[in-house]
């Protein structure tokens, strides 16, 4: 049987993203991708250069995501004023990233617990930087007067990449996170005793 160009492509890439899945990218074989795709190794290489570049192509459709909502993030945070970001929005940014999460699970596993040794090991680093150069934006333009810290911003954007990450290591389903959700915002709306009661 005769494949055309973009399914040898399609095929190594699902077949690459179970090696990278199953042994993490220091330890993923190009060979054992190839015996498994049926694909030269030298056929591989016609469409990837390295594995590192093997890598990025698996998580490239996730990684496009994640840019086009920081995208977004940055375009709305002209709009958004302080007392726009009520629990209400809240709770849609919390419903966002469990759709994101739950529809890439994959990729982000293996962008935060499969990457060492590849280009993307400080991806969590480079995302985290990210949403937190968000938050600040966002601050400044929708309360310029108020001063909050850096360290308390970056530590909420690492709260938010610490939420997803255990998602995926919990494997909690939408409910599960739902619900972490509505705790959440009970405890940073009211404190432990909002949450216990």
């Amino acid at each position: 049987m005769q494949y055309q160009k973009r399914e040898i492509k399609d095929i190594i890439l699902s077949t690459a993203r179970e090696e990278f899945l199953k042994n993490g990218f220091e330890q993923a074989s190009i060979r054992k991708i190839t015996a498994s795709a049926k694909v030269s190794k030298s056929n591989l290489y016609n469409y990837f250069e390295n594995k590192d570049a093997l890598f990025a192509a698996v998580v490239a459709p996730t990684i496009s995501v994640i840019k086009a909502g920081f995208e977004k993030m940055q375009t709305q945070n002209t709009e958004k004023s302080a007392d726009s970001y009520s629990i209400t929005a809240q709770k849609e940014v919390m419903q966002n990233i469990v759709a994101f999460v739950l529809s890439h699970g994959d990729d982000l596993r293996l962008l935060l617990f499969r990457s060492s040794g590849s280009l993307l090991s400080d991806f969590k680093e480079r995302v985290t930087d990210g949403l937190a150069s968000l938050l600040i934006d966002w601050i400044s333009h929708a309360a310029p007067d108020k001063g909050i810290s850096p360290f308390f911003i970056r530590s909420v954007a690492v709260f938010y990449i610490g939420v997803i990450e255990q998602m995926l290591v919990q494997g909690v389903n939408r409910e599960q996170v739902s619900r972490h959700f509505e705790e959440f915002l009970k405890f940073v709306y009211g404190g432990w005793e909002n949450v216990l009661s």
